[in-house]
């Protein structure tokens, strides 16, 4: 496994390994709890495929986490899932490792509302897909762009995985285009370069936050805390590359490859691109305001439109609206996939009925792409109540329900890790964080997770804020999350597990002859020039 070779893109790149060679750990013999598919049951019901290219992969992870998500959350969570996938790439990684190193309660719990989350945030990214529509269009009724939006998504993930990916590369384009030319945008106006020749710099910085609820100090904080929690909606990247390990090709080599740049795009669409978000549109920006009082719809409500007409720049509304619908549909695309793939995975673990086991003969879940079709119809109650009302509904349910996903991994890492010392040390991992970070950055970004779940609905007890329907909606996944995990715990009498008897080791045989196999036939191949150059870059 020392060796050099060609990896998928045709450039010479170092396979993924274990840092000490010596260290390297062939899975020892026995029956294992974990299996992944027999053959009885490919037979009958078929198996997903690997179809996710390197290119696929790069684009999912930099796509994924571009948006106004928690950094401190986010960075953590893709080390954790980069080291627990790169050395088991399998089927319903979230909730299997769960139930494999930390207790078979939490494997179910963390796989049910993993999908709650999922399908409540592919509701929420097509209503917003009504939203951003509404902006050309605002007299047509909503169910039918709901309709449109939906409908091409189920078709495209009808078809094999690699159509898929390949759509989510052009998406993920789109929307690195938008940022950057974004942020030479704000760049080039703050020095002058806008009609007004307005050398603004960082005047908007004079009064930073904004209070919310009450005066001063106090309200300051809860303005930044209520937009904190809003982040943790728009926190996603990991999640979607756990649940796509399974089907992309060379996860060894793909996955740290994919996590090692990672570090770059956090630093310049998260930090870069706030900073410019604050230096170009306060947050008192009077059309900003009036946008938002009046429930503005798409780009209409985009402080950085809002904040470039400002300075005498008109005419990119529509551009950026249109970008702006990729985005909002290539994220719900994204959470079809993942509550199929997550429905069809608790399924073949024995948490969810067989029925949901069957496969099409390209790998795509049908009877489980059923399910999160019809749900998903949920989204149709924004054809008769307002836009706004039903996106906020969405955000809250799905936001508490992945920051209790994320809360589940850190945990899972944390015992992952600790198995890992006790059977085969830690030089035997195929990626490691940098640093020494771990297991650190986990504790970290569990507690963090935490605190913002718990904190949720702060504004609701406000006095005379109390709404039952926003109650509801910001702490349901709780409550459905503690009573899914007594269930199982009481139904099954599961135990916690010790990392001496964590299994760290069922279906990697089978990923690691896979993966020597596709290393001899890619290494063949003669790779298109503008893959490789995509692979220079990225």
């Amino acid at each position: 496994m020392g060796l050099s070779e060609k990896d998928a893109e045709g450039t010479d790149l170092e396979r993924s390994q274990p840092s000490d060679t010596s260290s390297i750990v062939e899975v020892p013999p026995g029956d294992f709890r974990y299996a992944e598919i027999s053959k009885d049951a490919e037979q009958k019901f078929g198996k997903t495929v690997r179809g996710l290219s390197s290119r696929h992969m790069q684009l999912i992870t930099i796509g994924s986490s571009i948006g106004t998500g928690i950094l401190f959350v986010l960075w953590p969570l893709f080390m954790a899932a980069a080291e627990m996938c790169s050395w088991l790439p399998v089927r319903g990684s979230i909730f299997q490792f769960a139930e494999r190193y930390v207790d078979p309660a939490l494997g179910f719990a963390g796989g049910w509302i993993y999908f709650y989350g999922a399908l409540m945030l592919v509701c929420s990214d097509f209503t917003g897909c009504v939203s951003v529509i509404s902006f050309w269009d605002d007299k047509t009724n909503p169910g039918w762009y709901i309709l449109l939006t939906l409908g091409i998504s189920l078709i495209l993930n009808l078809v094999a995985v690699k159509y898929y990916g390949e759509v989510e590369f052009v998406t993920a384009s789109f929307k690195i285009l938008l940022m950057l030319g974004l942020l030479a945008a704000t760049f080039i106006t703050m020095l002058g370069g806008n009609p007004q020749h307005d050398r603004y710099g960082f005047r908007y910085w004079e009064q930073p936050m904004k209070e919310y609820l009450e005066k001063d100090t106090l309200g300051r904080f809860l303005g930044f805390w209520r937009v904190l929690i809003y982040a943790g909606f728009a926190c996603g990247g990991p999640d979607v590359v756990m649940m796509t390990s399974a089907e992309v090709q060379n996860p060894r080599v793909v996955i740290p490859k994919a996590t090692k740049k990672i570090y770059f795009r956090l630093g310049l669409f998260y930090i870069v691109g706030t900073l410019a978000l604050g230096i170009i549109c306060p947050a008192n920006n009077p059309a900003l305001l009036e946008s938002i009082s009046t429930g503005a719809s798409g780009s209409a409500a985009s402080p950085w439109v809002l904040g470039l007409r400002s300075h005498g720049i008109n005419g990119l509304a529509n551009l950026v609206n249109a970008i702006v619908l990729t985005s909002a549909w290539s994220c719900g695309n994204a959470y079809v996939y993942a509550s199929t793939r997550t429905l069809y995975a608790l399924s073949i673990n024995g948490k969810a009925p067989a029925i949901f086991k069957k496969c099409l003969s390209n790998g795509v879940p049908i009877y489980a792409l059923a399910v999160v079709a019809a749900v998903s119809c949920i989204s149709f109650l924004n054809a008769t109540s307002s836009t706004n009302i039903v996106l906020g509904w969405f955000i809250n349910l799905s936001t508490v329900s992945f920051l209790i996903t994320y809360m589940v991994i850190f945990i899972t890492y944390i015992r992952f890790r600790a198995a890992v010392v006790k059977q085969v040390g830690l030089n035997a991992l195929y990626f490691k964080t940098p640093f020494g970070l771990q297991p650190y950055i986990s504790y970290f970004g569990f507690g963090f997770a935490f605190v913002i779940m718990f904190f949720n609905g702060f504004y609701i007890f406000w006095p005379g804020a109390f709404n039952a329907a926003d109650f509801i909606s910001s702490y349901f996944g709780v409550f459905f999350f503690i009573a899914t995990y007594v269930f199982w715990k009481v139904y099954k009498k599961t135990s916690f597990v010790k990392a001496a008897e964590a299994d760290i080791f069922s279906g990697k045989q089978a990923i690691d002859d896979e993966e020597k196999e596709f290393v001899a036939a890619e290494s063949e191949k003669k790779v298109p020039f503008f893959e490789k150059a995509f692979n220079k870059l990225f």
